[in-house]
Protein backbone atom coordinates (compact mmCIF):
# COMPACT_ATOMS: atom_id res chain seq x y z
CA UNK A 1 0.00 0.00 0.00
CA UNK A 2 1.48 3.32 -0.97
CA UNK A 3 -0.33 7.23 -0.24
CA UNK A 4 -2.37 7.98 -2.35
CA UNK A 5 -0.80 11.67 -2.21
CA UNK A 6 2.08 11.60 -5.33
CA UNK A 7 4.84 13.65 -3.63
CA UNK A 8 4.67 10.60 -1.27
CA UNK A 9 5.03 8.18 -3.91
CA UNK A 10 7.63 10.26 -6.08
CA UNK A 11 10.04 10.70 -2.54
CA UNK A 12 9.79 6.75 -1.32
CA UNK A 13 10.48 5.59 -4.85
CA UNK A 14 13.50 7.70 -4.94
CA UNK A 15 14.25 6.62 -1.76
CA UNK A 16 14.77 3.67 -2.77
CA UNK A 17 16.41 4.25 -5.67
CA UNK A 18 19.32 6.18 -4.14
CA UNK A 19 19.66 3.75 -1.18
CA UNK A 20 18.01 4.98 1.10
CA UNK A 21 16.45 1.68 2.88
CA UNK A 22 16.66 2.59 6.64
CA UNK A 23 13.94 4.87 8.40
CA UNK A 24 13.20 6.39 11.82
CA UNK A 25 9.79 7.01 12.18
CA UNK A 26 7.99 9.40 14.54
CA UNK A 27 3.92 9.59 15.39
CA UNK A 28 2.16 12.19 14.22
CA UNK A 29 -0.75 12.74 11.99
CA UNK A 30 0.65 15.22 9.33
CA UNK A 31 3.28 12.55 8.36
CA UNK A 32 1.45 9.64 8.52
CA UNK A 33 1.27 9.23 4.68
CA UNK A 34 5.02 9.33 4.88
CA UNK A 35 4.99 7.03 7.77
CA UNK A 36 2.70 4.78 6.50
CA UNK A 37 3.88 4.43 2.93
CA UNK A 38 7.99 3.77 4.18
CA UNK A 39 6.49 1.31 6.53
CA UNK A 40 5.12 -0.82 4.37
CA UNK A 41 7.35 -1.14 1.56
CA UNK A 42 9.28 -4.71 1.91
CA UNK A 43 12.63 -2.78 0.97
CA UNK A 44 12.66 -0.62 3.66
CA UNK A 45 13.68 -1.07 7.39
CA UNK A 46 12.13 1.00 9.77
CA UNK A 47 12.46 1.63 13.88
CA UNK A 48 9.46 3.25 15.33
CA UNK A 49 10.66 6.04 17.94
CA UNK A 50 8.14 8.29 19.49
CA UNK A 51 10.47 11.22 21.14
CA UNK A 52 12.01 13.14 18.04
CA UNK A 53 15.05 14.59 20.49
CA UNK A 54 15.75 10.75 21.11
CA UNK A 55 14.47 9.59 17.51
CA UNK A 56 17.37 11.46 15.75
CA UNK A 57 19.89 10.15 17.72
CA UNK A 58 18.36 6.71 17.01
CA UNK A 59 19.16 7.78 13.54
CA UNK A 60 22.22 8.93 13.85
CA UNK A 61 23.63 5.67 15.81
CA UNK A 62 22.29 3.60 13.34
CA UNK A 63 24.01 5.40 10.30
CA UNK A 64 27.24 5.49 12.20
CA UNK A 65 26.69 2.08 12.60
CA UNK A 66 25.72 0.49 8.70
CA UNK A 67 28.00 3.26 7.18
CA UNK A 68 24.50 4.02 4.59
CA UNK A 69 21.88 7.00 4.84
CA UNK A 70 19.28 6.34 6.97
CA UNK A 71 15.83 8.97 7.16
CA UNK A 72 14.04 10.11 10.22
CA UNK A 73 10.57 11.06 9.43
CA UNK A 74 8.37 13.81 12.00
CA UNK A 75 5.32 15.13 11.85
CA UNK A 76 4.93 19.47 11.66
CA UNK A 77 5.62 21.88 14.47
CA UNK A 78 7.54 21.69 17.59
CA UNK A 79 8.95 17.77 16.81
CA UNK A 80 10.79 19.36 13.64
CA UNK A 81 13.01 21.28 16.36
CA UNK A 82 13.81 18.58 18.67
CA UNK A 83 15.80 17.03 16.10
CA UNK A 84 18.26 20.06 15.94
CA UNK A 85 20.51 18.81 18.50
CA UNK A 86 21.15 15.15 16.36
CA UNK A 87 21.53 17.17 13.08
CA UNK A 88 24.18 19.46 14.48
CA UNK A 89 25.93 16.18 15.59
CA UNK A 90 25.40 14.62 12.45
CA UNK A 91 26.78 17.85 10.38
CA UNK A 92 30.03 18.13 12.21
CA UNK A 93 30.24 14.31 12.40
CA UNK A 94 29.40 14.36 8.56
CA UNK A 95 26.97 11.56 8.85
CA UNK A 96 24.30 10.76 6.32
CA UNK A 97 20.89 11.53 8.24
CA UNK A 98 17.71 12.58 5.82
CA UNK A 99 15.38 14.45 7.81
CA UNK A 100 11.71 14.72 6.65
CA UNK A 101 9.22 17.03 8.22
CA UNK A 102 5.89 17.37 6.95
CA UNK A 103 4.46 20.67 7.48
CA UNK A 104 1.01 22.59 7.30
CA UNK A 105 0.76 24.77 4.00
CA UNK A 106 2.27 27.94 4.00
CA UNK A 107 -0.69 30.29 3.82
CA UNK A 108 -1.10 28.54 7.74
CA UNK A 109 1.85 29.90 9.31
CA UNK A 110 1.03 32.13 12.00
CA UNK A 111 -2.51 31.94 11.80
CA UNK A 112 -3.34 30.31 15.06
CA UNK A 113 -3.29 27.10 13.53
CA UNK A 114 -2.09 23.63 15.19
CA UNK A 115 1.33 22.43 15.67
CA UNK A 116 2.52 25.65 12.96
CA UNK A 117 6.17 27.08 12.61
CA UNK A 118 8.20 28.43 9.75
CA UNK A 119 9.94 25.09 9.05
CA UNK A 120 11.76 25.78 5.69
CA UNK A 121 15.41 26.37 6.38
CA UNK A 122 14.83 25.63 10.06
CA UNK A 123 18.18 24.25 10.79
CA UNK A 124 20.19 27.38 9.22
CA UNK A 125 23.65 26.10 8.44
CA UNK A 126 24.01 22.75 10.15
CA UNK A 127 22.60 21.15 6.99
CA UNK A 128 24.41 20.33 3.94
CA UNK A 129 21.17 21.00 1.99
CA UNK A 130 17.76 22.45 2.61
CA UNK A 131 14.37 22.10 0.26
CA UNK A 132 10.72 22.60 0.71
CA UNK A 133 9.20 19.87 -1.65
CA UNK A 134 6.07 21.62 -3.60
CA UNK A 135 2.97 19.17 -3.56
CA UNK A 136 1.52 19.77 -6.89
CA UNK A 137 4.29 20.39 -8.93
CA UNK A 138 5.70 16.61 -10.05
CA UNK A 139 8.86 18.07 -12.37
CA UNK A 140 10.14 20.34 -9.30
CA UNK A 141 9.48 17.99 -6.68
CA UNK A 142 11.90 15.53 -8.57
CA UNK A 143 14.35 17.45 -8.73
CA UNK A 144 14.56 19.08 -5.33
CA UNK A 145 14.38 15.10 -3.66
CA UNK A 146 17.11 14.15 -6.00
CA UNK A 147 19.43 16.49 -5.25
CA UNK A 148 18.81 16.04 -1.61
CA UNK A 149 19.51 12.49 -1.76
CA UNK A 150 22.71 13.09 -3.75
CA UNK A 151 23.99 15.42 -1.10
CA UNK A 152 23.95 13.32 1.44
CA UNK A 153 27.36 11.36 0.50
CA UNK A 154 28.59 13.67 -2.05
CA UNK A 155 31.82 14.17 -0.97
CA UNK A 156 32.05 14.44 3.19
CA UNK A 157 28.52 13.72 3.28
CA UNK A 158 26.24 14.97 6.18
CA UNK A 159 22.32 15.71 6.73
CA UNK A 160 20.44 17.17 4.10
CA UNK A 161 16.28 18.51 5.33
CA UNK A 162 13.34 17.96 2.84
CA UNK A 163 10.03 19.77 3.85
CA UNK A 164 7.51 18.79 2.85
CA UNK A 165 3.55 20.60 2.85
CA UNK A 166 0.98 18.39 3.02
CA UNK A 167 -3.00 19.11 3.08
CA UNK A 168 -5.57 17.50 3.87
CA UNK A 169 -7.15 14.27 3.32
CA UNK A 170 -3.88 12.63 4.61
CA UNK A 171 -4.98 9.07 4.90
CA UNK A 172 -5.94 7.31 1.79
CA UNK A 173 -3.97 4.31 0.71
CA UNK A 174 -3.99 2.40 -2.40
CA UNK A 175 -2.64 -0.88 -3.33
CA UNK A 176 -0.52 -0.29 -6.18
CA UNK A 177 3.21 -0.07 -6.56
CA UNK A 178 5.40 3.15 -6.39
CA UNK A 179 5.73 4.63 -9.53
CA UNK A 180 8.93 4.33 -12.06
CA UNK A 181 10.23 8.06 -10.99
CA UNK A 182 13.14 9.84 -13.11
CA UNK A 183 16.49 9.27 -10.98
CA UNK A 184 19.40 11.54 -10.90
CA UNK A 185 23.05 9.79 -10.38
CA UNK A 186 26.33 11.59 -10.03
CA UNK A 187 29.35 10.21 -11.58
CA UNK A 188 32.55 12.05 -9.65
CA UNK A 189 35.69 12.42 -12.29
CA UNK A 190 37.89 11.44 -9.58
CA UNK A 191 36.13 8.25 -8.01
CA UNK A 192 35.29 6.74 -11.69
CA UNK A 193 36.11 3.38 -12.13
CA UNK A 194 36.54 1.26 -14.78
CA UNK A 195 32.90 0.00 -14.61
CA UNK A 196 31.29 3.43 -14.40
CA UNK A 197 33.54 4.46 -17.31
CA UNK A 198 32.14 1.29 -19.19
CA UNK A 199 28.32 2.15 -18.06
CA UNK A 200 28.61 5.93 -19.62
CA UNK A 201 30.18 4.65 -22.78
CA UNK A 202 27.78 2.13 -23.30
CA UNK A 203 24.46 4.12 -22.34
CA UNK A 204 26.17 6.41 -24.97
CA UNK A 205 26.39 3.95 -27.92
CA UNK A 206 22.68 2.82 -27.30
CA UNK A 207 21.78 6.53 -28.32
CA UNK A 208 22.58 7.19 -31.35
CA UNK A 209 21.52 11.27 -31.61
CA UNK A 210 24.49 12.54 -29.26
CA UNK A 211 24.49 16.52 -29.24
CA UNK A 212 26.65 18.89 -27.02
CA UNK A 213 25.15 21.24 -25.97
CA UNK A 214 27.81 24.28 -24.82
CA UNK A 215 26.49 26.86 -22.47
CA UNK A 216 28.63 30.37 -21.89
CA UNK A 217 31.77 29.65 -21.31
CA UNK A 218 35.85 31.44 -21.98
CA UNK A 219 37.36 28.71 -23.48
CA UNK A 220 35.88 25.13 -24.76
CA UNK A 221 38.73 22.35 -24.13
CA UNK A 222 40.94 21.37 -27.03
CA UNK A 223 39.71 18.11 -26.44
CA UNK A 224 36.24 19.15 -27.55
CA UNK A 225 37.52 20.53 -30.76
CA UNK A 226 38.76 16.93 -31.94
CA UNK A 227 34.74 15.31 -30.73
CA UNK A 228 33.19 17.62 -33.19
CA UNK A 229 35.28 16.77 -36.05
CA UNK A 230 34.68 13.21 -36.09
CA UNK A 231 31.27 11.71 -36.54
CA UNK A 232 30.17 10.79 -32.94
CA UNK A 233 28.66 13.69 -31.45
CA UNK A 234 27.02 17.26 -32.66
CA UNK A 235 28.05 19.80 -31.38
CA UNK A 236 25.99 23.24 -30.66
CA UNK A 237 27.56 26.28 -28.81
CA UNK A 238 26.32 29.93 -29.06
CA UNK A 239 28.59 32.89 -29.70
CA UNK A 240 29.01 33.34 -25.89
CA UNK A 241 30.15 29.70 -25.44
CA UNK A 242 32.89 30.51 -27.41
CA UNK A 243 33.32 27.44 -29.84
CA UNK A 244 33.92 28.20 -33.14
CA UNK A 245 34.43 24.79 -34.04
CA UNK A 246 30.52 23.95 -33.32
CA UNK A 247 28.14 22.00 -35.85
CA UNK A 248 25.99 25.14 -35.56
CA UNK A 249 26.56 28.69 -33.44
CA UNK A 250 23.04 30.07 -34.34
CA UNK A 251 20.41 27.86 -33.23
CA UNK A 252 17.62 30.13 -33.76
CA UNK A 253 18.88 30.73 -37.52
CA UNK A 254 17.74 26.71 -38.17
CA UNK A 255 14.96 25.66 -35.45
CA UNK A 256 11.60 26.95 -36.45
CA UNK A 257 8.95 28.46 -34.31
CA UNK A 258 7.62 24.92 -33.20
CA UNK A 259 10.91 22.89 -33.81
CA UNK A 260 10.18 19.21 -33.93
CA UNK A 261 11.23 16.25 -32.49
CA UNK A 262 13.32 15.48 -35.33
CA UNK A 263 15.60 17.78 -33.53
CA UNK A 264 15.84 16.65 -30.36
CA UNK A 265 18.92 14.21 -29.33
CA UNK A 266 18.19 10.87 -27.69
CA UNK A 267 21.33 11.56 -25.74
CA UNK A 268 22.08 15.54 -24.68
CA UNK A 269 25.52 16.35 -22.75
CA UNK A 270 25.65 20.14 -21.21
CA UNK A 271 28.61 21.93 -20.53
CA UNK A 272 29.11 25.44 -19.27
CA UNK A 273 26.62 28.09 -18.37
CA UNK A 274 23.58 30.06 -20.01
CA UNK A 275 21.97 29.22 -23.77
CA UNK A 276 20.57 32.57 -24.66
CA UNK A 277 18.22 30.91 -27.66
CA UNK A 278 14.39 30.19 -26.68
CA UNK A 279 13.87 28.19 -29.06
CA UNK A 280 16.41 26.09 -28.13
CA UNK A 281 15.22 25.67 -24.77
CA UNK A 282 11.40 24.83 -26.24
CA UNK A 283 12.93 22.32 -28.43
CA UNK A 284 14.43 20.20 -25.29
CA UNK A 285 12.08 20.93 -23.17
CA UNK A 286 8.97 19.97 -25.40
CA UNK A 287 10.63 17.00 -26.87
CA UNK A 288 12.93 15.73 -23.87
CA UNK A 289 16.25 13.58 -24.38
CA UNK A 290 16.02 10.28 -23.67
CA UNK A 291 18.63 11.27 -21.13
CA UNK A 292 20.88 14.19 -20.54
CA UNK A 293 24.32 14.31 -18.90
CA UNK A 294 25.51 18.12 -17.50
CA UNK A 295 29.12 18.28 -16.87
CA UNK A 296 29.55 20.52 -13.94
CA UNK A 297 33.22 21.34 -11.91
CA UNK A 298 31.20 20.93 -8.16
CA UNK A 299 28.94 18.51 -9.16
CA UNK A 300 25.77 21.26 -8.87
CA UNK A 301 22.19 19.85 -10.09
CA UNK A 302 21.31 21.67 -13.62
CA UNK A 303 18.15 20.63 -15.07
CA UNK A 304 17.43 23.51 -17.60
CA UNK A 305 15.60 21.00 -19.83
CA UNK A 306 13.76 18.67 -17.03
CA UNK A 307 15.09 15.86 -18.21
CA UNK A 308 18.09 15.42 -16.59
CA UNK A 309 19.97 11.93 -15.43
CA UNK A 310 23.28 11.72 -14.39
CA UNK A 311 26.00 14.86 -13.04
CA UNK A 312 29.72 14.20 -14.26
CA UNK A 313 31.15 16.32 -11.66
CA UNK A 314 34.41 17.39 -12.28
CA UNK A 315 36.97 18.96 -14.79
CA UNK A 316 35.26 18.47 -18.30
CA UNK A 317 38.56 17.48 -19.94
CA UNK A 318 38.72 14.30 -17.94
CA UNK A 319 34.85 13.56 -19.70
CA UNK A 320 36.17 14.71 -22.96
CA UNK A 321 39.08 12.67 -23.07
CA UNK A 322 36.80 9.47 -22.10
CA UNK A 323 34.27 9.85 -25.03
CA UNK A 324 37.46 11.27 -27.27
CA UNK A 325 38.46 7.04 -27.12
CA UNK A 326 34.47 6.26 -28.24
CA UNK A 327 34.22 4.61 -31.33
CA UNK A 328 30.66 4.20 -31.94
CA UNK A 329 29.62 6.47 -35.10
CA UNK A 330 26.72 8.83 -34.15
CA UNK A 331 23.28 9.29 -36.54
CA UNK A 332 24.69 11.42 -39.07
CA UNK A 333 21.35 12.56 -40.84
CA UNK A 334 21.23 13.56 -37.48
CA UNK A 335 24.51 15.44 -37.40
CA UNK A 336 23.96 16.87 -41.23
CA UNK A 337 20.45 18.64 -40.22
CA UNK A 338 22.39 20.89 -37.64
CA UNK A 339 25.20 21.28 -40.44
CA UNK A 340 22.59 22.80 -42.33
CA UNK A 341 23.09 26.51 -43.82
CA UNK A 342 21.41 29.30 -41.25
CA UNK A 343 18.66 30.87 -42.69
CA UNK A 344 19.00 34.86 -43.40
CA UNK A 345 17.29 37.20 -42.41
CA UNK A 346 14.85 38.90 -44.71
CA UNK A 347 16.09 42.51 -46.34
CA UNK A 348 16.03 45.48 -43.96
CA UNK A 349 17.63 49.24 -44.41
CA UNK A 350 17.85 51.21 -41.41
CA UNK A 351 17.30 49.00 -38.12
CA UNK A 352 19.53 48.25 -35.07
CA UNK A 353 19.64 44.74 -36.83
CA UNK A 354 21.62 46.09 -39.76
CA UNK A 355 24.11 47.86 -37.75
CA UNK A 356 24.95 44.95 -35.54
CA UNK A 357 25.12 42.65 -38.15
CA UNK A 358 27.59 44.97 -40.13
CA UNK A 359 30.01 45.63 -37.27
CA UNK A 360 30.21 41.65 -36.25
CA UNK A 361 30.58 41.66 -40.16
CA UNK A 362 33.67 43.96 -39.97
CA UNK A 363 35.40 43.13 -36.50
CA UNK A 364 39.25 42.78 -36.80
CA UNK A 365 41.44 39.87 -35.95
CA UNK A 366 41.82 38.99 -32.37
CA UNK A 367 39.16 41.67 -30.84
CA UNK A 368 37.11 40.92 -28.00
CA UNK A 369 33.19 41.70 -27.99
CA UNK A 370 31.20 42.23 -25.18
CA UNK A 371 27.30 42.33 -25.44
CA UNK A 372 24.51 43.81 -23.63
CA UNK A 373 21.49 41.65 -22.61
CA UNK A 374 18.17 42.12 -24.00
CA UNK A 375 18.10 42.73 -27.97
CA UNK A 376 21.67 43.31 -28.58
CA UNK A 377 22.64 39.83 -27.08
CA UNK A 378 19.42 38.43 -29.12
CA UNK A 379 20.40 39.85 -32.25
CA UNK A 380 23.84 38.91 -32.47
CA UNK A 381 22.93 35.45 -32.64
CA UNK A 382 21.49 35.80 -36.02
CA UNK A 383 24.64 36.71 -36.92
CA UNK A 384 28.29 34.98 -38.04
CA UNK A 385 31.11 35.97 -36.65
CA UNK A 386 34.60 36.32 -38.59
CA UNK A 387 36.56 33.70 -37.50
CA UNK A 388 39.57 36.04 -35.90
CA UNK A 389 37.04 37.21 -33.26
CA UNK A 390 38.98 36.42 -29.52
CA UNK A 391 35.87 35.96 -27.25
CA UNK A 392 33.23 37.03 -26.95
CA UNK A 393 31.06 38.11 -23.54
CA UNK A 394 28.03 38.87 -21.92
CA UNK A 395 26.53 39.55 -17.96
CA UNK A 396 24.83 35.78 -18.41
CA UNK A 397 24.58 35.01 -15.22
CA UNK A 398 21.62 36.81 -14.06
CA UNK A 399 20.87 38.00 -17.43
CA UNK A 400 20.35 41.79 -16.26
CA UNK A 401 21.16 44.73 -17.95
CA UNK A 402 22.99 46.34 -15.15
CA UNK A 403 26.51 46.86 -15.21
CA UNK A 404 27.45 45.80 -18.90
CA UNK A 405 29.33 48.85 -19.78
CA UNK A 406 31.66 48.46 -16.58
CA UNK A 407 31.94 44.77 -17.01
CA UNK A 408 33.04 45.74 -20.53
CA UNK A 409 35.57 48.59 -19.15
CA UNK A 410 37.17 46.60 -16.65
CA UNK A 411 38.08 43.68 -19.06
CA UNK A 412 39.62 46.17 -21.57
CA UNK A 413 41.55 48.11 -18.98
CA UNK A 414 42.68 44.66 -17.70
CA UNK A 415 43.57 43.61 -21.36
CA UNK A 416 44.71 46.88 -23.16
CA UNK A 417 46.67 44.85 -26.18
CA UNK A 418 43.29 43.91 -27.57
CA UNK A 419 40.50 45.83 -29.40
CA UNK A 420 37.21 45.72 -27.48
CA UNK A 421 33.43 46.01 -28.74
CA UNK A 422 30.41 46.20 -26.93
CA UNK A 423 26.89 46.84 -28.64
CA UNK A 424 24.13 47.55 -25.81
CA UNK A 425 20.51 48.97 -25.94
CA UNK A 426 19.72 52.36 -24.09
CA UNK A 427 18.22 51.48 -21.34
CA UNK A 428 21.03 49.07 -20.37
CA UNK A 429 23.28 51.85 -20.76
CA UNK A 430 21.73 54.39 -19.03
CA UNK A 431 21.49 52.23 -16.49
CA UNK A 432 25.26 51.91 -15.69
CA UNK A 433 25.78 55.87 -16.79
CA UNK A 434 28.72 55.44 -13.84
CA UNK A 435 30.24 52.73 -16.20
CA UNK A 436 31.21 55.44 -18.76
CA UNK A 437 33.37 57.64 -16.07
CA UNK A 438 35.61 54.47 -16.28
CA UNK A 439 35.14 53.89 -20.40
CA UNK A 440 36.36 56.84 -21.15
CA UNK A 441 39.78 55.86 -20.02
CA UNK A 442 39.58 52.85 -22.35
CA UNK A 443 41.37 53.72 -25.44
CA UNK A 444 40.68 50.44 -26.80
CA UNK A 445 36.78 50.33 -26.20
CA UNK A 446 34.31 50.63 -28.92
CA UNK A 447 30.43 50.94 -28.08
CA UNK A 448 27.93 50.70 -30.57
CA UNK A 449 24.98 52.34 -28.76
CA UNK A 450 21.28 51.01 -30.20
CA UNK A 451 18.78 53.69 -28.95
CA UNK A 452 15.19 53.06 -29.96
CA UNK A 453 14.46 55.52 -26.65
CA UNK A 454 12.73 52.72 -25.35
CA UNK A 455 13.22 49.27 -23.76
CA UNK A 456 12.79 47.94 -27.37
CA UNK A 457 12.97 44.33 -26.47
CA UNK A 458 9.27 44.36 -25.02
CA UNK A 459 8.45 45.22 -28.50
CA UNK A 460 9.04 41.89 -30.03
CA UNK A 461 7.69 39.62 -27.81
CA UNK A 462 4.53 37.98 -28.90
CA UNK A 463 1.60 38.99 -26.70
CA UNK A 464 3.34 41.67 -24.65
CA UNK A 465 1.10 44.88 -23.85
CA UNK A 466 1.58 47.82 -25.80
CA UNK A 467 2.13 50.08 -22.85
CA UNK A 468 4.51 52.79 -22.11
CA UNK A 469 4.51 51.52 -18.47
CA UNK A 470 6.60 48.69 -20.09
CA UNK A 471 8.39 50.05 -22.44
CA UNK A 472 10.19 52.92 -20.75
CA UNK A 473 9.84 55.47 -23.64
CA UNK A 474 12.26 58.56 -23.15
CA UNK A 475 13.45 61.08 -25.33
CA UNK A 476 17.00 61.43 -24.69
CA UNK A 477 20.52 60.96 -25.94
CA UNK A 478 24.22 59.64 -24.92
CA UNK A 479 25.89 62.88 -25.29
CA UNK A 480 25.58 64.72 -22.47
CA UNK A 481 27.01 61.67 -20.44
CA UNK A 482 30.13 61.09 -23.24
CA UNK A 483 32.80 63.35 -21.76
CA UNK A 484 35.59 64.93 -23.71
CA UNK A 485 37.55 62.14 -23.89
CA UNK A 486 34.80 59.98 -26.08
CA UNK A 487 34.78 60.21 -30.14
CA UNK A 488 31.05 60.61 -29.95
CA UNK A 489 29.04 59.88 -33.56
CA UNK A 490 25.57 59.70 -34.16
CA UNK A 491 23.61 58.02 -37.11
CA UNK A 492 19.83 58.91 -37.57
CA UNK A 493 19.84 57.67 -41.26
CA UNK A 494 21.47 54.86 -43.20
CA UNK A 495 23.75 56.75 -45.20
CA UNK A 496 25.68 58.76 -45.15
CA UNK A 497 25.87 58.65 -41.49
CA UNK A 498 26.52 55.23 -40.91
CA UNK A 499 29.79 54.30 -42.86
CA UNK A 500 31.97 57.27 -41.24
CA UNK A 501 30.61 56.09 -37.79
CA UNK A 502 31.51 52.23 -38.68
CA UNK A 503 34.81 53.52 -39.76
CA UNK A 504 35.40 55.18 -36.32
CA UNK A 505 34.49 52.16 -34.62
CA UNK A 506 36.55 50.45 -36.20
CA UNK A 507 39.38 52.83 -35.91
CA UNK A 508 42.54 50.98 -34.53
CA UNK A 509 43.80 54.77 -33.45
CA UNK A 510 43.65 54.69 -29.40
CA UNK A 511 40.53 56.96 -27.81
CA UNK A 512 37.16 55.68 -26.92
CA UNK A 513 34.70 55.67 -29.21
CA UNK A 514 30.73 55.39 -28.70
CA UNK A 515 28.33 55.68 -32.11
CA UNK A 516 25.16 56.05 -30.64
CA UNK A 517 22.02 54.64 -33.45
CA UNK A 518 18.68 55.74 -33.69
CA UNK A 519 16.81 52.61 -34.46
CA UNK A 520 12.87 51.79 -34.03
CA UNK A 521 11.19 49.17 -32.56
CA UNK A 522 8.69 48.55 -34.91
CA UNK A 523 11.18 47.93 -37.95
CA UNK A 524 12.87 45.18 -35.79
CA UNK A 525 10.03 44.11 -34.50
CA UNK A 526 8.64 43.56 -38.11
CA UNK A 527 12.02 42.20 -39.24
CA UNK A 528 11.69 39.24 -36.56
CA UNK A 529 8.16 38.69 -37.56
CA UNK A 530 8.78 38.07 -40.91
CA UNK A 531 11.96 36.34 -40.05
CA UNK A 532 10.47 33.91 -37.62
CA UNK A 533 7.22 33.05 -40.31
CA UNK A 534 9.35 32.55 -42.83
CA UNK A 535 11.46 29.94 -40.77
Amino acid sequence: MVSEKAVVQELVALMLAHGVTRAVLCPGSRNSPIVATLADQPGVECRSVTDERSAGFVALGWAQQAQAPVAVVVTSGSAVLNLHPAVAEAYYRKTPLLIISADRPAAWIGQNDGQTLPQPGVFNSMVRYSAQVPEDDAWHANRLINEALLELQHRSGGPVHLNIPLTEPFFGMVDAPLPQVRVIRRTEAARMNADEEESILEEAAALPRRLILLGQQHAPSPLLARLAAEKQFTVVGEHIANAPFADCCRPDTLLGANPSADWSPDLLITCGGDVISKRLKKLLRTHPPKAHWHISADGEVVDSFCALTRVLEGDADEFWDLLDAFAEEGDEEYRTRWQAEPAALPEHNFSGMKFVGELLENLPEGSVLHLGNSSAVRYAQLFPLPAGVRKVLCNRGVNGIEGSVSTAAGYALAEPQSLHFLIIGDLSIFYDLNGLLQAQHCPNLRILLLNNQEGGIFGTLPGMPDSAAIRAPHRESIIGWCGTNFTWKQVIDTEPWWSPALEALLSPAPGPVLVEVYTETELDAAILKKFYKNN
